[in-house]
């Protein structure tokens, strides 16, 4: 079963047979369609029917009763991360590459810009995503970066890792508390987050090409707010301080899968149609 997936499934099948998921706002619906079907029986033990009708209704309500019977509610609690909540996709501009050293050297410390259009947006765009680390001391920690290269452009993805280790011990702590009352029933965290991605024509040389042939994941790097200068080249911008990032994902669009996060979002949201490239 892929991780990310759009909705919940309804129906599955569990131990060999056929189940119901629905969620607890319709325990009391099946409820009364299972008191109907008992009173249906009732009313049917009644009436003079051949044998072999009355023996196929018989089956056929106790199959239903049984499968309503064995329906899995459960319940559900949102879990809403840290937004940026004025996001204009025409304020971030492009992705800098800048190069310590060497470009084709390996060992040369990289710092890969977020080229954004004034200071002002780069330090509220930087303070959201310093908050999606869930550290305080300027390293990577939940926040994850991901670059889908495909033919003639690029995508850049950032967002909050929606398996952190902080979330999964909010949930278990919701999940405790209320096993008492929700006895029986499954508990189905929500967790709303914001994905900023965006698109950029590989041409120009295409530095990020550079970048990740030579700064692998795991070699750590630099990522940094960039503003646009006076002469309309992107300069480093003091408004927020650079993350410490210790590794990154990259793939082609093919090379995505069900278990990538990207992947439901490439599929379901990006319009590869068309240039423009705001997702």
């Amino acid at each position: 079963m892929p991780k990310y997936r759009w909705g919940r499934k309804w129906f599955g099948i569990k131990s060999g047979l056929p189940r119901l998921f629905l969620h607890e706002r319709h325990e009391q619906r099946v409820r009364w369609v299972i008191r109907i079907l008992t009173g249906i029986g009732v009313v049917l033990s009644v009436v003079t029917l051949p044998w072999y009708v009355a023996l196929a209704v018989s089956l056929l309500l106790v199959g239903l009763d049984a499968f309503l019977e064995r329906t899995l509610f459960y319940y559900s609690s949102m879990f809403v991360t840290n937004m940026l909540l004025d996001y204009d996709p025409d304020e971030w501009v492009g992705t800098v590459i800048v190069s310590i050293g060497e470009p084709e050297d390996p060992q040369s410390r990289k710092i890969v810009g977020v080229w954004l259009r004034t200071n002002d947006y780069a330090k509220r765009f930087f303070e959201v995503l310093h908050t999606w680390t869930g550290r305080d001391d300027g390293t990577q920690g939940d926040l994850r970066l991901t670059f889908i290269v495909d033919e003639d452009e690029y995508f850049v993805f950032m967002y909050c890792d929606p398996e952190r280790d902080s979330l999964k011990k909010m949930v278990d702590k919701i999940t405790n508390r209320l096993r008492l009352a929700k006895f029986g029933k499954e508990h189905f965290p929500i967790t709303m987050f914001q994905v900023l991605c965006k698109g950029f024509e590989t041409s120009g040389g295409f530095a990020l090409g550079m970048f990740l042939d030579t700064n692998s994941p795991g070699k750590e790097f630099l990522l940094a707010p960039y503003m646009t200068g006076s002469d309309g080249t992107p300069k480093p911008s003091d408004a927020a301080e650079p993350i410490r990032m210790s590794t990154y994902k990259f793939k082609i669009p093919d090379e995505l899968t069900e278990d990538d996060l990207e992947y439901v979002h490439w599929h379901k949201i990006i319009d590869r149609t068309a240039l423009a490239k705001d997702a």
